[in-house]
């Protein structure tokens, strides 16, 4: 429920009181000038309250119901609904002053011209409110007919703004994906150029190229950007990049990675396979044979198991809180829920542990 606070609402209606006293100041100081009778305060009170309800009740009302209204009866009834209004001013007007005039003493109804006199003056002073009224409710109606136009013009530019924003965002990855395409298509071409002419005088390197020139068109592939490839694709894509790390290290890398025939044809979320095989060549110790990394990709009885061990580095040691161990747990609760879990860990003896078990 609403709290009413006079602050607020005298602020919200400021306008109107100011306009309000300014009017009944102006009538009473000529009242006074013309040597009219004074009113009190009881009549003065009754007076302009009710010429206020009149006001009111007329445009927000009356006038708002029936000349917005679908209804044609009522709309068309609007005369006789204003007679009706002046006939309640009329007689309420009447009682009030009856009531204030048997203490102050009432002027004289007595006769029939003093009577209509009476009638008369509040007769004209209804259709004065109602016509002030009248005037008030178009000119607030025009205001904001004025004001939503201008929010419509607004919000149709800040339309107009956005759709040119977004088309000049859309030339722009357009343009990206294009430079996109054009560059590691011509570097393919390129690479798979230099593995013609190497491939006879120097079969290692021609190698290192085909592997590299693999990477690139795994990674342009469309499949790549699916929800689920063949773990046949994602193991390749980690042989080719562990034939390429070889090539920059002196020594040999003692890395084995076995795999069952039957994980080929199982899909899995891309990249997560080569995410493992990344941790284990940057945090991971490898140059000796008697303690090689490993991974293990084994699918049996409906179930995936994805297994590394790799003895830890002195120098870059892998944190829990790695994002990249985050990222890949999160990136398995989304795809499968509670059938994958993912678990790591370093044992005793300095071997950091990884396992991935999927239900299907």
């Amino acid at each position: 429920m609403a709290i009413f606070h006079p602050a607020t609402f005298f602020n919200k209606y400021k306008y109107h009181f100011l306009v309000w006293s300014i009017f009944i100041g102006y009538e009473l100081m000529m009242q006074r000038l013309t040597g009219m009778r004074q009113s009190n305060i009881k009549e003065l009170i009754i007076a302009y309250s009710t010429g206020a309800v009149i006001f009111y009740f007329h445009a927000h009302i009356l006038l708002k119901y029936t000349l917005n209204t679908k209804n044609k009866l009522l709309k068309y009834s609007l005369p006789l609904l204003i007679l009706l209004e002046i006939t309640c001013y009329i007689a309420i007007r009447y009682f009030t002053d009856k009531y204030v005039y048997s203490y102050t003493g009432p002027p004289h109804f007595g006769s029939n011209n003093s009577l209509r006199i009476y009638l008369a003056s509040k007769v004209w002073r209804c259709i004065y409110f109602i016509g002030n009224s009248t005037v008030y409710y178009f000119l607030v109606r025009d205001l904001l007919q004025k004001q939503q136009i201008e929010k419509m013009k607004r919000r149709e530019l800040k339309a107009i703004l956005l759709e040119k924003e977004i088309k000049n965002e859309l030339i722009l990855t357009q343009n990206a994906l294009l430079r996109a395409q054009i560059n590691p298509h011509f570097l393919i071409n390129t690479l798979s150029y230099l593995y013609n002419e190497t491939r006879k005088i120097a079969p290692n390197v021609a190698n290192s190229i085909l592997s590299l020139s693999d990477i690139m068109q795994y990674a342009l592939s469309k499949e790549i950007s699916s929800e689920y490839v063949k773990l046949e694709n994602e193991i390749k894509l980690v042989e080719s990049f562990l034939i390429l790390h070889q090539v920059k290290q002196v020594q040999k890398i003692h890395l084995n990675l076995s795999y069952n025939k039957e994980v080929l044809a199982i899909p899995f979320i891309p990249l997560i396979l080569m995410s493992l095989t990344e941790k284990i060549v940057k945090h991971g110790q490898f140059d000796d044979p008697m303690a090689p990394a490993e991974i293990k990709v084994i699918y049996k009885n409906s179930s995936l198991h994805i297994e590394t061990s790799s003895l830890e580095g002195t120098e870059n040691p892998i944190l829990e809180s790695d994002s990249d161990l985050k990222n890949i747990s999160n990136r398995l609760h989304m795809a499968y829920g509670e059938k994958a879990t993912f678990h790591f860990q370093l044992d005793s003896k300095n071997y950091f542990h990884t396992l991935i078990q999927l239900q299907f």
